[in-house]
């Protein structure tokens, strides 16, 4: 977790190395907005991994849900839950964490899932909303 001199959570710590000369925004409107922001890179990043790839966290990211066998509902259910569980273990900026399914744009082979959580900004907290395409097996988010 990443917390400024003020114990506000924000940006991740390459995030902050790699803009080291950024100054700290003070308006709370645009401190959530860096925080979502953040947040998306990480999610893209976490649900782009598989179990196995990180040797210091080997349940880190999703299973790849590429099965035939399993129906359209199931396969949504699934990845609903797996997708809400990994934000749970692995962003602790967030709590309170619901994911659902929303329907397809008309691509059969894209799934579209709204994540609906609550950012935390130190002593403050913000109800967010994140919108994940899942296109050709990546992970993106849209808004």
């Amino acid at each position: 977790m990443a917390a400024n001199s003020n114990g506000v959570l924000g940006t991740r710590l390459f995030e902050r190395l790699a803009a080291p000369h950024q100054p700290v925004r003070q308006e709370e409107n645009d401190r959530l907005e860096d925080v979502v922001e953040s947040i998306k890179r990480h999610l893209v990043e976490l649900l782009n991994s598989h179990p196995g790839n990180c040797t210091c966290a080997p349940e880190l990211g999703l299973l790849d849900f590429n099965d035939a066998t399993i129906g359209v509902l199931d396969l949504e259910l699934s990845v609903q839950q797996a997708i809400r569980q990994c934000i749970e273990h692995f962003e602790p900026r967030v709590k309170r964490v619901d994911v659902e399914a929303l329907p397809s744009a008309g691509d059969p082979l894209q799934l579209r899932f709204q994540v609906h959580a609550t950012v935390a900004l130190g002593k403050a907290s913000a109800q967010t909303t994140i919108d994940l395409l899942l296109n050709n097996k990546r992970y993106q988010c849209l808004n």
